[in-house]
């Protein structure tokens, strides 16, 4: 068992073991289950090879396979399960609603827990937030926030940045250019409405070779001395569409001077700014809203995952007076803000209300720091590590001075964690391995999981240079044989 004790956090038990795996992966038994599974479901579910089991359960912060494998829970449900699995709270509150209401249509008919949590949120929300909308998913929220700017603005144009992640909408997954693991094809050219920087961060940089720190403002002069010039008149860009930290990017997190020029940006031109936390909100980064980290006032805010507290499946759009008050565009849908919905966000509020979680993310964040970027002056492999709150992004390089992705070495570590017990957000064609743990993760766990990711890179690391050696040996070995033969055939 964990050496963490029974610590009491946010009104949760916690008392965890390690993660242990004793078969192969898969086991028998999860092998079963993703033959059916491959048999039935559509193709990227078919690809077992990132995730190698079957869920039979989940525990505190843990994962259990259907062979009795055991994984720390790096994923969090993708953030939608912030306080570990199933918070009593939550799960109570979720119960009594449903019981005292069953299935609703918030959209049409109010109940008392919509009403209060829209209260609750506008009373935590920055600057001059102070109305919300309801909605169902993250991708909704994007898509609604987009509906509103351009109906408050009576302007078309929407400026956001390449490499982050709004949603699986047509639309968007064409329009936005989402941060997947496989660039969208044959929807891009189709889809007007939309232009595009980089999105700022210090270790790459557009039309520079090798590595930082650049200056991440870079990105502002070329929306100023290209884009305004040559694409699109400012006049005619509704809103600034951005995630104030980029999470499947690679958790970037751009510079308050970044932020300062952005926002300088939207006064002089009369743009809205959306900041999409849908990933972001709610004690992910350390503090309530990723904005607060910069002091930043969003005309749209949009929420999503954490706020659902683990619970069902909820998404809010929130805005000021001028944006949502009158605004009679159709946003919402059958099940937003289903009234069980909201009674678990609420609680999930609670939870977080108090200060301790986000002690705790800070804990987390204090952890990653000490254990992993070292790591980056230690592993010629590691390019860069970047913690911020619960969240963790280390991204891999051939080398440190080209700075070549290396989403083969990237792969390697993540199999290697996977035979250590510890399940993290990995694809196989990205340099990106991220870890997205709970909110209320013991710190013990944590520590121990990051001080298995260092071994687990050690190991590929060593096993990459063997080969290296192996291979260099092989040649040296073949060329002197070469040569030898060449020497001692006859001429003519």
């Amino acid at each position: 068992m964990l050496n963490a004790g029974s610590s009491s956090l946010a009104g949760m038990t916690v008392d965890p073991g390690y993660p242990q795996v004793t078969t192969e992966l898969p086991g028998p038994a999860s092998r079963r289950w993703l033959d059916r599974k491959d048999r039935v479901l559509n193709g990227p579910l078919r690809d077992s090879s990132g995730v190698p089991f079957v869920e039979a359960r989940r525990h505190d912060y843990l994962i259990e396979d259907l062979d009795g494998n055991t994984f720390a829970d790096h994923v969090s449900a993708w953030g939608a399960a912030p306080y570990g699995a199933h918070p009593p709270s939550v799960r109570d509150a979720q119960l009594a609603a449903w019981d005292r209401y069953g299935m609703e249509i918030s959209n049409y008919l109010q109940t008392e827990p919509v009403i209060e949590l829209a209260e609750r949120l506008v009373a935590i929300a920055p600057g001059r937030i102070c109305r919300v909308a309801p909605t169902v998913t993250g991708t909704e929220a994007v898509e609604g926030a987009v509906k509103l700017a351009r109906a408050a603005t009576g302007r078309p144009m929407i400026l956001s940045f390449l490499g982050q992640y709004h949603g699986e909408s047509t639309y968007l997954a064409a329009a936005s250019s989402t941060d997947t693991s496989v660039p969208t094809t044959g929807n891009a050219q189709y889809v007007p409405g939309f232009v595009f920087a980089p999105y700022p961060q210090s270790f790459r940089a557009p039309f520079r070779r090798g590595p930082g720190p650049f200056d991440d403002t870079l990105t502002l002069d070329f929306i100023q001395d290209w884009l305004l010039r040559l694409q699109v008149e400012p006049s005619q860009i509704a809103a600034v569409l951005i995630e104030p930290v980029a999470g499947e990017g690679g958790i970037l997190a751009p510079s308050a001077a970044f932020w300062a020029g952005l926002t300088r940006l939207c006064r002089t031109h009369g743009w809205l700014l959306i900041l999409d936390e849908v990933q972001t909100c709610l004690g992910r980064c350390g503090t309530v809203f990723a904005a607060d980290l910069w002091g930043l006032e969003p005309d749209i805010l949009l929420l999503g995952k954490g706020l659902t507290g683990g619970g069902q499946a909820i998404a809010a759009i929130m805005a000021t007076e001028q944006v949502l008050a009158d605004s009679h565009t159709h946003l919402g849908g059958t099940y937003a803000w289903e009234p069980a919905a909201c009674a678990g966000a609420l609680a999930g509020l609670d939870l977080l209300a108090d200060g301790a979680v986000l002690d705790n993310v800070k804990a987390l964040e204090a952890i990653a720091r000490e254990e992993l970027v070292p790591l980056i002056g230690l592993v010629e492999q590691v390019g860069d590590v970047r913690a911020l709150g619960a969240w963790v992004a280390v991204e891999f390089v051939t080398d440190k001075a080209s700075i070549t992705a290396a989403p083969g070495f990237q792969w390697a570590v993540h199999q290697n964690m996977l035979r250590r017990g510890v399940l993290a957000i990995s694809e196989d064609n990205k340099p990106l391995y991220r870890m997205q743990p709970a909110l209320t993760m013991p710190p013990d766990l944590f520590r121990w999981s990051c001080r298995q990711l260092a071994e687990a890179i050690a190991e590929v690391s060593s096993a990459q240079l063997s080969s290296a050696q192996l291979s260099s040996a092989q040649l040296s070995s073949a060329q002197l044989s070469g040569s030898q033969v060449s020497a001692a055939a006859p001429v003519g």
